[in-house]
């Protein structure tokens, strides 16, 4: 288990019919919650009350749930459904055995949205790992760079540092990850052509996408 200051601790269960009783869940989802998830806990809570940090603008308090996993899964839609619904931010931190990842949903609030508050723009989850490895690290004088940092420490190498706002930071790697996926494909086309003047011109569209790219 990762450790938290004792004063964020909270330690309680929360049953799983919690979240598929009282929210709209398919059947899809409801399998999950029965078939995957052994055990969810509250484990912490991050706020200015538990924490020496100030409040932030956008987030006031970000709960830590422990979800025990009867497989080494990561159904994200299943923690992107739990986040929308919750007037919080959220990190889940999956057990399996002697196995733990991480798992992150960059949100932001909908106003006037009283049915979904949230909107999930990215989930971030970290590589599986031993539970003696990787830790999460409480870092910022607020609670949006709390936030921040914990989103930047999950992500990892998944979000470009360019110098900029988490968000900038998140639109700039999620159009070089598109760009990325269509220079790859534009290159299996390439190879599979065999029209010399279509393949002159493919290869002029991937130069321009790879110069976007830089």
């Amino acid at each position: 288990m990762i450790k938290f200051p004792d004063s964020t601790r909270v330690g309680k269960n929360v049953p799983k019919n919690v979240f598929y009783k009282h929210l709209e869940v398919n059947t899809k989802m409801k399998r999950i919650f029965v078939n995957e998830v052994e055990r969810i806990t509250w484990a912490y809570k991050f706020a200015p009350s538990t924490l020496n940090v100030a409040d932030g603008k956008a987030v006031h308090e970000i709960t830590v749930f422990e979800v025990d996993m009867k497989v080494m899964e990561c159904p994200t839609e299943m923690f992107v459904f739990i986040d929308k619904n919750l007037p919080r931010h959220t990190i889940f931190i999956l057990n399996n055995g002697s196995k733990r990842c991480m798992v992150i949903n960059y949100k932001e609030a909908v106003p006037g949205n009283s049915t979904q508050p949230y909107k999930v723009t990215k989930t971030y989850q970290s590589d599986w790992q031993n539970v003696s490895e990787g830790n999460l690290q409480i870092e910022g004088s607020s609670m949006d760079a709390l936030y921040e940092n914990f989103v930047r420490q999950v992500a990892g190498t998944q979000i470009s540092e360019m110098g900029g706002t988490l968000k900038e930071d998140i639109k700039i790697s999620l159009e070089q990850q598109t760009l990325k996926k269509e220079i790859e494909a534009l290159k299996k086309r390439i190879a599979l052509e065999r029209q010399p003047q279509k393949k002159f011109m493919l290869h002029k569209q991937l130069k321009e996408l790879e110069n976007k790219l830089k």
